[in-house]
């Protein structure tokens, strides 16, 4: 019997720097009050992958007439290909692909090439009322793909990868949404160009699936999150009609579709094409990092720099008990553990400094562009942190982080498999609110969670993101439950104290209850006007926004 665990496996390599060790294990173990002698959880997979998928349910006229439309080539029914284009990369999908605790899956994959190949689908699925979802890189972490009802298909963008023009003299571009991200940035690189976006997830995700949820790059302090970076968008509506917006830097005709499109996560129709604002690629980057005595004396000084006009382009600060966990699980991961002496030397120095164990912050900065301005920012990033008690303690700590900011998802894969509990959520707030969330989310989950990770990695004039990173050890028997209770009391508590439930997630179909306190009722009927204007049938990515 195949593993279904394998279809929501972060990634298609393993992992260099994360590496599971036994001193590792025991550490994380102790922390959860699980023995320290724990071996892998027993996973009971009660059906295969046809016992769940089932008999299928779409019309056989539809599947015939789909392949005259496209051919054989671009459709696929192995069950491979419906489960990996139906499960996302969140925790409760990881779980249940374990347990094989699985209701829905796609009935078809479709692998249009074109838009034009968009439009003939949606077309198609509207005369027969197929419910629609797309996919590309099934990274979403809040449900985005997962069909909540029977009957549904698949359209997968992943061919749909070519970059269309580039306009280097007024530096936007044209492309194809299905393009992953190393492949956008590298041809870009090769004229010269960066788009400046790289999400964590920068491997697997695509331009489609930031675009659709309004992601967030770890180098957003400078260039904006994919929303600032958004030009134009031809989009196949659920509808099945073309809807395209006329390239332009600002307008002022109406409320701005783009932005409407923006987020709109598959629920008004397929994003085909976008056009971007892009950038010269920099011709010098600095990095740095500092130590701060506490999380608000990081914030304090994070808030002074770009208040008083600077961008740095990568702005992260960890509180206390994740810079701990960073520098203990750098030691950890090493065959045997060890920590560089010079590395020691720096802590023990901070310690006798009063940036204690259990309080010290670790702030990493990254700044990029024309080399004048690039030294004068890192100069006065500097005087504002040590107005504020930072430490400027060089850059290798951030050359470390960058070297593997991409790594992080390589290690939920094996502490779930030890029966662990391991989850992340986000939010954002104004700074007059920020001090007060933090603690007050760290108050309700500390007791049920015993390592929990807080970082700020997307900072703004007005207020910054607080990424959270909960882990504990599974009930047993009571998995799933746990894990929606979980989930109720962190976002529950982000919404009493002025947090939005995302800021760079998007919503999918796992924070739709919430959405009425974020946007009020009027907002929740102008967001069902516009899906029965754009899909009147109801066919595109039902669920989405829980309606």
């Amino acid at each position: 019997m195949k593993s279904i665990k394998l279809a929501t496996k972060w990634g298609d390599r393993e992992s260099p720097y994360i590496i599971v060790t036994e001193p590792l294990k025991k550490t994380i173990f102790k922390q959860l009050g699980m023995d320290p002698k724990t071996t892998e959880k027993a996973y009971i997979q009660k059906q295969d992958i046809e016992e769940i998928l089932g008999e299928s349910q779409l019309p056989s006229e539809f599947k015939s007439e789909l392949i005259k439309v496209l051919g054989k080539d671009k459709i696929s029914e192995d069950p491979w290909a419906r489960i990996t284009n139906s499960l996302g990369q969140s925790y409760i999908e990881m779980l249940r692909s374990r347990i094989s605790d699985i209701s829905n899956t796609v009935e078809l994959v479709v692998y249009p090439q074109s838009h034009e190949d968009v439009v003939n689908v949606v077309q198609l699925a509207n005369k027969f009322l197929i419910p629609t979802s797309t996919v590309a890189g099934a990274t979403s972490v809040t449900l985005g793909i997962e069909p909540t009802i029977s009957g549904m298909i698949a359209l997968n963008l992943k061919s749909m990868d070519k970059l269309l023009q580039v306009n280097k003299d007024a530096q936007y571009i044209t492309v194809q949404s299905g393009i992953l991200g190393p492949q956008l940035e590298e041809q870009l690189n090769h004229q010269g160009l960066t788009l400046g976006h790289f999400p964590q997830s920068f491997e697997y995700s695509c331009l489609g699936g930031w675009v659709a949820t309004r992601g967030a790059g770890q180098n957003s302090t400078l260039y904006g999150k994919i929303e600032d970076m958004v030009m134009g968008i031809k989009l196949v509506t659920g509808a099945g009609k073309t809807l395209t917006t006329r390239t332009a830097p600002a307008r002022a005709v109406g409320p701005d579709i783009n932005q409407i499109l923006t987020g709109s996560e598959g629920s008004f129709g397929i994003i085909t094409e976008v056009t971007l604002r892009v950038w010269k690629k920099p011709r010098k980057t600095r990095l740095a990092a500092f130590f701060f005595r506490s999380f608000e004396e990081g914030l304090h000084a994070y808030r002074e720099i770009l208040q008083n006009g600077y961008r740095p382009a990568v702005m992260r600060l960890s509180d206390s008990e994740e810079t701990y966990y960073n520098i203990l699980a750098q030691t950890l991961m090493r065959d045997p553990p060890k920590m560089p002496f010079l590395y020691r030397y720096m802590l023990k120095f901070m310690e006798r400094r009063g940036y204690l164990i259990g309080e010290r912050c670790m702030g990493i900065m990254s700044f990029e562009g024309d080399p004048k301005l690039v030294d004068l920012s890192l100069k006065k990033a500097k005087s504002y942190c040590k107005k504020y008690g930072g430490f400027y303690i060089g850059s290798r700590p951030a050359k470390s982080w960058h070297k593997r900011r991409y790594e992080l998802p390589f290690i939920r894969d094996p502490l779930i498999d030890y029966g662990i509990l391991i989850e992340t959520f986000e939010t954002s707030t104004t700074w007059d609110r920020i001090i007060d969330l933090y603690y007050n989310v760290r108050k309700v989950l500390k007791q049920e969670c015993p390592i929990l990770w807080t970082h700020g990695s997307h900072f703004y004039q007005s207020g910054a993101n607080l990424y959270f990173t909960l882990t504990a050890p599974q009930e047993k028997d009571n998995e799933v439950e746990q894990y929606y209770r979980i989930k109720k009391r962190i976002l529950d508590t982000f919404q009493m104290y002025g947090g939005t439930l995302s800021h760079h997630h998007g919503i999918g179909r796992a924070y739709g209850s919430w959405l009425p306190p974020e946007i009020g009722t009027e907002g929740i009927k102008l967001l069902k006007g516009i899906k029965k204007t754009l899909d009147p049938n109801g066919i595109m990515n039902p669920g989405i926004f829980d309606f």
